[in-house]
Protein backbone atom coordinates (compact mmCIF):
# COMPACT_ATOMS: atom_id res chain seq x y z
CA UNK A 1 0.00 0.00 0.00
CA UNK A 2 1.43 3.50 -1.08
CA UNK A 3 0.32 6.68 -0.13
CA UNK A 4 0.35 9.85 -1.88
CA UNK A 5 2.01 12.51 0.59
CA UNK A 6 0.72 15.50 -1.48
CA UNK A 7 -2.42 14.94 -0.06
CA UNK A 8 -3.37 14.78 3.58
CA UNK A 9 -3.34 11.18 5.07
CA UNK A 10 -7.34 10.27 5.81
CA UNK A 11 -6.67 8.14 9.55
CA UNK A 12 -9.51 6.28 8.53
CA UNK A 13 -8.45 4.95 5.04
CA UNK A 14 -4.63 4.41 6.64
CA UNK A 15 -6.16 1.77 8.89
CA UNK A 16 -9.53 0.74 6.46
CA UNK A 17 -8.17 1.56 2.86
CA UNK A 18 -10.78 -0.24 0.68
CA UNK A 19 -14.40 0.95 2.23
CA UNK A 20 -16.93 2.66 0.45
CA UNK A 21 -17.21 6.44 0.72
CA UNK A 22 -20.96 5.78 2.38
CA UNK A 23 -19.27 3.74 5.23
CA UNK A 24 -15.92 6.50 5.12
CA UNK A 25 -18.21 9.57 5.34
CA UNK A 26 -20.11 7.70 8.70
CA UNK A 27 -16.73 6.92 10.39
CA UNK A 28 -16.02 10.33 9.51
CA UNK A 29 -18.64 11.66 11.52
CA UNK A 30 -17.76 9.52 14.50
CA UNK A 31 -14.00 10.45 14.44
CA UNK A 32 -15.35 14.59 14.31
CA UNK A 33 -17.38 13.94 17.06
CA UNK A 34 -14.43 12.18 19.23
CA UNK A 35 -12.35 15.05 18.32
CA UNK A 36 -14.25 17.84 19.06
CA UNK A 37 -15.68 15.94 22.52
CA UNK A 38 -11.90 15.59 23.24
CA UNK A 39 -11.15 19.28 22.57
CA UNK A 40 -14.11 20.11 25.19
CA UNK A 41 -13.04 18.10 27.75
CA UNK A 42 -10.01 20.42 29.39
CA UNK A 43 -12.56 23.55 29.24
CA UNK A 44 -15.50 21.96 31.52
CA UNK A 45 -13.79 21.39 34.62
CA UNK A 46 -16.89 23.48 36.25
CA UNK A 47 -19.19 21.24 34.27
CA UNK A 48 -18.65 17.49 35.56
CA UNK A 49 -21.58 15.50 33.97
CA UNK A 50 -20.81 17.50 30.51
CA UNK A 51 -17.29 16.55 30.90
CA UNK A 52 -18.40 12.45 31.97
CA UNK A 53 -21.15 13.09 28.63
CA UNK A 54 -18.06 13.74 26.55
CA UNK A 55 -16.19 10.85 27.94
CA UNK A 56 -18.96 8.96 26.99
CA UNK A 57 -18.53 9.81 23.41
CA UNK A 58 -14.86 9.16 23.28
CA UNK A 59 -15.07 5.97 24.50
CA UNK A 60 -17.96 5.32 22.13
CA UNK A 61 -16.57 6.63 19.08
CA UNK A 62 -13.28 4.85 19.96
CA UNK A 63 -14.58 1.71 19.90
CA UNK A 64 -16.59 2.19 16.61
CA UNK A 65 -14.32 4.09 14.47
CA UNK A 66 -12.35 1.36 13.18
CA UNK A 67 -14.06 -1.67 14.26
CA UNK A 68 -15.90 -3.68 12.04
CA UNK A 69 -19.35 -2.75 11.25
CA UNK A 70 -22.52 -1.85 9.31
CA UNK A 71 -23.29 1.41 7.23
CA UNK A 72 -26.27 1.36 9.46
CA UNK A 73 -25.05 0.82 12.67
CA UNK A 74 -22.55 3.51 12.02
CA UNK A 75 -25.00 5.77 11.12
CA UNK A 76 -26.54 4.91 14.55
CA UNK A 77 -23.21 5.96 16.71
CA UNK A 78 -22.62 9.26 14.77
CA UNK A 79 -26.25 10.03 15.27
CA UNK A 80 -25.55 9.24 19.01
CA UNK A 81 -21.87 11.14 19.08
CA UNK A 82 -23.71 13.88 17.76
CA UNK A 83 -26.74 13.87 20.20
CA UNK A 84 -24.21 13.44 23.01
CA UNK A 85 -22.79 16.46 21.89
CA UNK A 86 -25.64 18.57 22.10
CA UNK A 87 -26.62 16.96 25.29
CA UNK A 88 -23.01 17.80 27.11
CA UNK A 89 -23.40 21.36 25.79
CA UNK A 90 -26.94 21.88 27.46
CA UNK A 91 -25.59 20.22 30.03
CA UNK A 92 -22.04 22.76 30.31
CA UNK A 93 -24.61 24.89 30.05
CA UNK A 94 -27.12 24.39 33.04
CA UNK A 95 -24.21 23.80 35.06
CA UNK A 96 -22.43 26.85 34.63
CA UNK A 97 -25.46 28.52 35.37
CA UNK A 98 -25.02 32.06 37.95
CA UNK A 99 -26.41 31.09 40.98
Amino acid sequence: MTHKFDKTLDPIRVFLPNISDDEHKQRDRIRVARNIATAKIPKLKEAPYARQLCWILVDTATEWMLSPATISALEMVAEQCRRLLIVAETSEMLETLPE
